[in-house]
């Protein structure tokens, strides 16, 4: 199973089980509560982050900070990649570590990326070398957090239905999910709404 559908997959699992728990799902979901009754994570919003850091998640201590500058919609996206590194890679893999979050990691597309795209560095935990094998490591846990967040805060589902009530508007979508219009547009696209950028370029180019 490639990265991006083993987080996919777990985040859908985790709308699942906030389904049971609160019924029927509803935009925007609830991502703070969500963290907070399923994982028992605590979000603290804080001034005292690093410069270079959009979060960040103490996974023994269970607490996700988020910058209180940023606007609403980055702090939810924010939130929702902490989850998935607590759900992928604290839970799945075992790793329990500090995980500092770069802007640049969550900033292409608004965090959302695909698996052929080239992330910046990240930060690496204190004893590992900056070797290749690691970084590569820890790009891959970027993109299944960023995956996951993408597949929390705007099920399939529920875009599905909104696009077939209300058409393929997205600044009403982004508005309604609480997610930014670049990040929206980019959802769309992978569930095939819209076309992706340059598709009919590069159709006619591979002939």
């Amino acid at each position: 199973m490639r990265w991006t559908e083993f987080a996919a997959k777990e985040a859908r699992q985790t709308l699942a089980a906030w389904e049971a728990r609160i019924g029927a799902l509803q935009p925007p979901i609830a991502v703070e509560d969500l963290a907070d009754l399923l994982y028992l994570l605590a979000i603290d919003t804080t001034s005292d982050l690093p410069s270079t850091l959009a979060g960040r998640l103490y996974a023994e201590q269970r607490i996700i900070e988020v910058r209180r500058s940023d606007h609403s919609q980055r702090q939810r996206f924010t939130i929702a990649h902490e989850i998935g590194h607590y759900r992928l890679h604290v839970i799945a893999e075992g790793i329990q570590q500090k995980y500092d979050c770069s802007t640049e990691s969550m900033s292409v597309l608004d965090g959302i990326v695909s698996q052929n795209l080239s992330l910046p560095e990240c930060t690496l935990p204190k004893g590992l070398n900056n070797s290749k094998p690691a970084n590569l490591d820890l790009r891959r846990r970027e993109i299944e957090a960023n995956t996951f967040a993408a597949e929390l805060l705007m099920p399939a589902h529920l875009i599905e239905a909104a696009v077939y009530r209300d058409g393929v508007n997205i600044n009403h979508l982004a508005n309604l999910f609480d997610v930014s219009r670049q990040a929206m547009r980019y959802r769309l696209e992978k569930l095939l709404f819209l076309p992706t950028p340059n598709a009919q370029m590069n159709f006619f180019t591979d002939l």
